[in-house]
């Protein structure tokens, strides 16, 4: 109940300190807005035949452009706030000078990437909300009642993304210049999941690492349950394999932060910052 307060108050000390900062909070509708759904969906009405994304259709089986972009969106976000909210915060920290104070409090060390975890939850909550109401309103998004039966599997990819969250913060704690890892690794992650477009199209080399990360199976089972589409793979296969994977991937996080956080102890790395 301890470490569980002390996550709390992280998750509560990140928001209120991006409350003071409007227009950063702005940037989280506006970042992907502009970025990804919004050149998506125009790109995707470019070559629409009558209105009908007929290309999109014979891959997937539905040809709901703006459904396709924005369930995807879901596990692109789940991904964006494991790499930037969860692993860079351990970065943040050492560029505010405030790891090696934090670190020294009684609270465990994973403890922090926990309290993240929370604080980026109720932001991403929050922020979908908003561009599906945008999406509603503007870009013809049409909601099924289907979708609630796709919950588990967002939870779960939340889960394991909690895990590599973990893997990238002991990665974080190694480098010196985290930045340039975390924007090309979260890209490289979101581009194989197959968060913009199906993974069948991503060249044959890459189709099986994107079976082995657990956001392909998340976003496929999201598609299937709120779209209709067509599922790579029958969906309690899909279940099974999202399951292991953040049952691994959890322990497997957990294990190498505690040996980076260890490796850092023993070269005297922490107070540098």
């Amino acid at each position: 109940m301890d470490e569980l307060r002390a996550a709390i108050a992280i998750a509560r000390k990140d928001l209120r300190s991006l409350l003071r900062y409007r227009i950063a909070v702005a940037s989280y509708v506006f970042t992907p807005l502009y970025q990804f759904i919004i050149p998506a969906f125009l790109f995707g009405s470019a070559f629409a035949v009558n209105g009908h994304a007929s290309g999109l259709a014979t891959t997937l089986g539905t040809d709901d452009l703006a459904g396709f972009i924005f369930f995807g969106g879901i596990i692109g976000a789940i991904i964006s706030t494991a790499f930037w909210g969860m692993a860079m915060s351990i970065r943040n920290e050492m560029d505010m000078g405030t790891l090696e104070p934090s670190w020294l409090t009684p609270t465990s060390h994973a403890t922090f990437i926990i309290g993240r975890a929370l604080g980026g939850l109720t932001i991403f909550v929050a922020m979908q909300l908003v561009l599906f109401a945008f999406g509603i309103v503007f870009l013809g998004l049409r909601l099924r009642a289907e979708m609630i039966f796709a919950l588990p599997a967002v939870i779960l990819a939340m889960g394991a993304m909690v895990g590599v969250a973990y893997m990238l913060a002991a990665i974080v704690l190694l480098i010196r210049e985290a930045n340039f890892f975390i924007d090309t690794a979260n890209f490289a992650f979101g581009t194989i999941t197959g968060v913009s477009f199906p993974i069948t199209l991503l060249p044959g080399i890459l189709q099986p690492v994107a079976l082995i990360l657990p956001t392909t199976y998340a976003v496929d089972i999201l598609r299937a349950q709120a779209l209709g589409s067509r599922p790579l793979f029958d969906m309690r296969l899909e279940y099974a394999v999202l399951v292991l994977l953040t049952a691994l991937l959890f322990p497997l996080g957990r294990y190498a932060f505690a040996k980076a956080e260890l490796l850092m102890r023993r070269r005297g790395m922490l107070a540098q910052y």
